[in-house]
């Protein structure tokens, strides 16, 4: 997946870019710039990527994941994802990279959403959580919330996103 930001990004939107091509496995950043949307599906599909992550942001920060699916041409994703608070690995005070992670999706309404997100990460799918290992953890205790959780300590890793709105 390509990750990127809207045209006119605030400062913890690329933060957040950077941090995400550490935790989604073969993911790649690039700063948008003035790239069009036809150059950033160009430089997707010459990179081998079938998806580009466009991350929108608004009054200073991260608001929104749109979805381009790259194939013969382009076309945004039906899918968005509106989000809320987001804390980055330098407010947790941490700076990782995972390896060998797996969704893990607590609750019927998260799911769907992690379906999602295995289907644009190529991130495998956990029926329960982990003993072990790295888990992309979506809970659905007051709406969804996605973190990255280190096994057996259970230890929260950033990013850490809620997400307010998934249509």
């Amino acid at each position: 997946m390509l990750i990127t930001t809207s045209r006119r990004p605030r400062h913890r939107a690329r933060i957040l870019g950077r941090e995400l091509v550490r935790v989604i496995p073969n993911a790649k950043y690039v700063p948008r710039g003035v790239e069009t949307v036809d150059k950033l599906a160009l430089m997707a599909e010459s990179l081998g990527h079938t998806w580009v992550m466009v991350i929108n942001s608004s009054v200073g920060h991260p608001k929104e994941l749109r979805f381009l699916n790259i194939g013969k041409g382009w076309r945004w994703f039906d899918k968005r994802v509106e989000l809320g608070e987001v804390k980055i690995q330098r407010d947790l005070g941490q700076r990782v990279s995972f390896e060998g992670m797996k969704i893990y999706a607590e609750g019927k309404p998260a799911q769907e959403f992690a379906e999602f997100l295995g289907e644009i990460s190529g991130l495998p799918i956990s029926e329960k959580l982990s003993e072990a290992g790295v888990v992309l953890s979506i809970i659905t205790n007051s709406g969804l919330k996605i973190h990255f959780q280190k096994r057996p300590t259970s230890e929260i890793m950033g990013p850490v996103l809620q997400v307010i709105r998934f249509e």
